[in-house]
């Protein structure tokens, strides 16, 4: 499909900027969505790091207590006594029970601290303080209490069971596990360990809204604390410890079939501690912020693309509407009018091209009066050289008649020849460039072929057949004349003579003018041959078709190229020669 001018400049313009403009969201929406995740990342970090700090001071300030307790002389004293007397002096235990009380009651100043146990070297619990144990409770069968005591020093210990309390068989904790050494700070031959259980969440920094920032608490690969709030599938804490276990500090959990969000996780570690300290961002508000964003930059590029179309389109019409009507003007002087007037426009160069086709058209017209002078020119001349090359022939033939009679001393047929040629010479010499009525042609033709008759003992018979429609129609003077002596010459030379129809038709369209002779007959290929050369404008090799081509020659000059002359013949019977003229352009 082709494309105007407009709607070629309409297209390309508005393409390359709203490309810029695409180019320019597309960069638009990627540092957004960079800008959003490193803000997001940062404020993950900035969080994670607040909850180290707490999280790191309480440690320190709970294991500075811890260590103060176990290093009171009363505590060590009172362990040692319950551990190398069997036999308890129930006096000496009570005393003992009630200043362990005092030294275990400084965890008081740590409000998280929830429980304080000392337990010895047998694995049962020897001094408590919160809540009420359970009676001859073995902490030395559990797991988690013998890996935080294989040691010899202090350990943090990851959620466990509080089956050790009267009402704890369902709840967890996280605790602190140290030794308890003698007043030289060595280890005792059979140590005894103080158990601190506390609290972890109100230690972390309350993240606030639900989809804002949640802390985890992990060590090494394994979780001590996951907030309710975070609904991870079974997939993604999986790829959690994983990420955890390649030692990565920030990274992405990809969302899956149970848990549609995806979340954004940075982890640093407690040097206390030494648990890693997650915090778990979901990007479910960074894909609303992005989403609404692209909302944004679309609408505006959208926006833009509307006011490029038509500021493109406002463009091109203030080029094309004068280049339009500069293209009417060119189509008018197409279609041959000569008043063409070009106006001033608001565009230099539309006028340029105007003032430049103004001259050309000046000049075009100059050129064109020079060239259809010089043509009419030489067709005068062309016809004038066709009519002389006619008459020297015609009076030849004329005078060997003459000759022929003077010597055979008939005077009266000279008499008649005479005659004769005086109106013919009359008809030609005065004014032989004229166009005259068909009907006049053909009376001329009359007299000719009765001129010819004297020479040929009127053998030649002659008939017109020439409707009254067509008796006015122009003809070039002594057209038909050639192609009757030509009928004569080659039809009736060795014959007993003939007849001469000389007809006329015409349609809507045309003129047809026929010279038919009953004298011999033309072979088709000879026919063909003939045409061929008449069309082609050649002469045979006996002359026999000169009088034919000047004829068709006269017969262009004066109708165009629509006029024709052709040969007919039909065996046993005749040899026409039509002419075709393009009715309605005669003289």
């Amino acid at each position: 499909m082709r494309l105007t001018l407009r709607q070629k400049l309409v297209i390309w313009f508005s393409l390359a900027f709203c490309g810029i403009i695409a180019g320019f969201g597309i960069l638009v929406l990627r540092n957004n969505g960079d800008r959003y995740q490193q803000q997001s990342y940062a404020h993950c970090r900035r969080i994670v790091q607040a909850n180290i700090d707490l999280a790191d001071n309480y440690f320190e300030q709970l294991s500075n207590v811890v260590y103060i307790v176990v290093s009171d002389q009363d505590i060590i004293t009172s362990v040692n006594y319950r551990m190398n007397n069997p036999d308890v002096d129930y006096s000496i235990e009570l005393y003992n029970q009630r200043k362990v009380e005092a030294k275990i009651k400084q965890f008081d100043v740590l409000e998280n601290v929830k429980n304080a146990i000392i337990v010895g070297p047998s694995g049962e619990y020897l001094y408590y303080y919160g809540a009420s144990l359970v009676q001859g409770y073995a902490f030395d069968e559990q797991p988690w209490f013998m890996e935080a005591t294989d040691t010899n020093r202090m350990r943090f210990v990851n959620y466990h069971p509080t089956d050790y309390l009267l009402n704890g068989s369902e709840k967890q904790t996280v605790s602190l596990v140290v030794p308890i050494l003698n007043a030289s700070q060595y280890f005792l031959a059979e140590t005894a360990y103080l158990l601190c259980d506390f609290s972890l969440e109100p230690i972390l920094v309350d993240p606030g809204r639900d989809g804002e920032v949640q802390i985890a608490v992990y060590n090494g690969k394994d979780p001590v604390h996951i907030p309710s709030q975070l609904a991870l599938a079974d997939s993604q804490l999986a790829e959690l410890s994983k990420h955890i276990e390649e030692g990565k500090h920030s990274f992405v959990l990809d969302a899956c079939r149970e848990n549609r969000s995806s979340y954004l996780v940075v982890n640093d570690t407690s040097e206390i501690s030494g648990w890693l300290i997650l915090g778990i961002m979901p990007l479910d508000s960074i894909q609303e912020l992005r989403s609404a964003n692209r909302v944004f930059v679309l609408a505006l590029m959208l926006a833009a693309f509307v006011v490029v179309l038509g500021v493109s389109a406002l463009l091109t019409r203030s080029v094309l509407v004068p280049m339009n009507a500069l293209i009417q003007k060119f189509n008018a002087i197409g279609r041959g009018e000569k008043n063409v007037c070009f106006k001033k426009t608001a565009s230099v160069e539309v006028d340029l091209i105007a003032e430049t086709a103004a001259q050309m058209l000046k000049k075009n017209d100059q050129l064109t009066a020079e060239i259809v002078e010089e043509s009419k020119q030489r067709v005068q001349a062309q016809m004038r050289a066709l009519q002389h090359q006619i008459n020297p022939h015609f009076l030849n033939n004329i005078l060997q008649s003459l000759k022929a009679l003077a010597v055979c001393g008939d005077t009266e047929a000279i008499s008649k020849v005479a005659t004769l040629l005086g109106k013919l010479l009359t008809y030609s010499v005065y004014d032989p460039y004229d166009m005259v009525p068909l009907a006049r042609e053909f009376e001329y033709t009359g007299t000719y072929i009765a001129l010819q008759n004297i020479r040929f003992q009127n053998k030649i018979l002659y008939t017109v057949d020439l409707p009254e429609a067509a008796e006015q129609f122009l003809v070039p003077k002594l057209i038909i004349q050639p192609l009757v002596e030509n009928a004569i010459e080659h039809g009736f030379i060795s014959s007993e003579g003939g007849r001469i129809i000389l007809s006329a038709d015409l349609d809507e369209k045309e003129m047809y003018i026929a010279v038919t002779n009953t004298g011999r007959v033309i072979e088709a290929e000879q026919v063909e041959r003939l045409n061929c050369m008449l069309h082609e404008k050649k002469a045979d090799a006996q002359g026999t078709s000169i009088g034919m081509l000047n004829v068709l020659a006269r017969l262009k000059s004066c109708f165009g190229s629509g006029a024709d002359l052709r040969v007919m013949s039909r065996d046993g019977m005749n040899t026409s020669i039509v002419l075709t003229l393009p009715y309605g352009k005669e003289g």
